[in-house]
């Protein structure tokens, strides 16, 4: 096999052309790094984890300042541990994908309460909640200089590319092959500045759409390169299309007595975990707003509301699920037997802020105050 033919099954990788791969890719690395914090504390395994779990479906820029002021409110494993977790869903607000900072502070809690340090093998950190395949061999691999490639999206992409593999890397196959090239390759020494190599080459350079080729240090190896099918690989879910993503319709109401607003917070797991909320439903197929508004004032043990005003909408795109808001605003009684077991309260504006809520929620908020100052 040429090194400009596509493969289609795994293949060793020769011994000459992994010595290439890994010479060029760190020497571009050594180079072209990304200055990022987490990377200023590369022996630090907690400061990895934190990284990468933040990282994940997340761009580096929006995480830079979230991982700043998460590490200083929780320097340590420990102090993750001991925290509140209100708090620790405070200093999350905004990142989204709330279930990554549940399973981080279990782990954090459950590695307390067994008075064990964090591990320090890919196979033994995928053994806490929330650390998949790729999370624990980054950590592994940065942090404690094990051999273990941590393949994502950014990874795949480039092997794809580099060796021409036409198969889709989303399937059982495509992964597996993608896998254990990317092990070959990995090299005995800086295991952990390779895996960054990856990310940050395929967040740069070879990125999804336009990659520029004259500035990749692998260019001259590159099957895709050479055959001008960049635009075409990877193969990614055998050239489907993506599903629709279902519209979620729902009624919020902001119910304000005396200047406070009540809110609810919604049960730990699942969408939002922890965090406060409006008194929110979903609306059900040929239902009404006035349905909803009568299901949410009796879920929330409120004997009744006033002249419920319209507000707005509001729609929130998630990842499998596009949530449309109708929003309204009621005066209230400030009875709280709530009946759907959630923990309300009442709270001013400036109480609100310092509580935990979902981005969709703050828009909510946002999206009223002009009403709210009229009632």
């Amino acid at each position: 096999m040429t090194a400009h033919q596509p493969r289609t099954e795994p293949a060793k990788i020769p011994p000459n052309q992994r010595r290439t791969v890994r010479r060029q890719l760190l020497t571009w690395y050594d180079r072209h790094q990304r200055d990022l914090p987490w990377r200023r504390h590369s022996n630090n395994a907690y400061a990895q984890w934190v990284a990468e779990v933040m990282l994940q479906q997340t761009r580096v820029d929006t995480v830079r300042d979230y991982y700043t002021r998460f590490m200083k409110r929780f320097p340590t494993i420990r102090a993750l541990a001991d925290a509140p977790h209100d708090a620790v869903l405070k200093h999350w607000e905004g990142l989204g994908y709330y279930r990554r900072v549940l399973n981080l502070h279990r782990a954090a809690q459950r590695l307390r309460d067994e008075k064990r340090a964090i591990p320090t093998t890919a196979a033994e950190l995928h053994e806490l909640p929330g650390l998949g395949d790729y999370t624990a061999a980054a950590i592994a691999a940065i942090a404690y200089g094990e051999r273990k490639a941590a393949v994502d999206g950014n990874v795949a992409r480039v092997i794809a590319r580099l060796f021409g593999i036409t198969e889709d890397v989303l399937s059982t196959r495509g992964k597996k092959t993608i896998t254990t090239m990317a092990q070959e390759l990995i090299p005995c020494k800086r295991p952990g500045d390779f895996n960054q190599a990856w990310m940050d080459l395929g967040s740069a350079v070879c990125t999804p759409r336009s990659p520029d080729c004259a500035a990749c240090p692998l260019r001259r190896g590159c099957v895709a390169a050479a055959t001008n099918r960049t635009g075409e690989l990877p193969v990614r879910d055998g050239g489907r299309k993506s599903r629709a993503i279902p519209r979620v319709d729902l009624v919020s109401v902001i119910f304000v007595n005396d200047g406070r607003l009540l809110v609810r917070q919604r049960p730990k797991g699942g969408l939002w975990s922890g965090l406060w909320e409006f008194p929110t439903v979903e609306r059900p197929g040929g239902g009404s707003d006035a349905q909803s508004i009568k299901t949410i004032t009796k879920d929330s043990g409120l004997a009744g509301s006033h002249h419920p005003v319209r507000a707005g909408s509001i729609r929130h795109k998630l990842t499998h699920r596009d949530l449309r808001f109708e929003v309204y605003v009621a005066a209230s009684d400030r009875e709280t037997k709530n009946e759907n077991g959630m923990k309300t309260r009442w709270a001013t504006p400036a109480q609100l802020d310092r509580l935990s809520m979902s981005t969709a929620h703050r828009r909510i908020h946002d999206a009223v105050r002009g009403v709210l100052n009229n009632q």
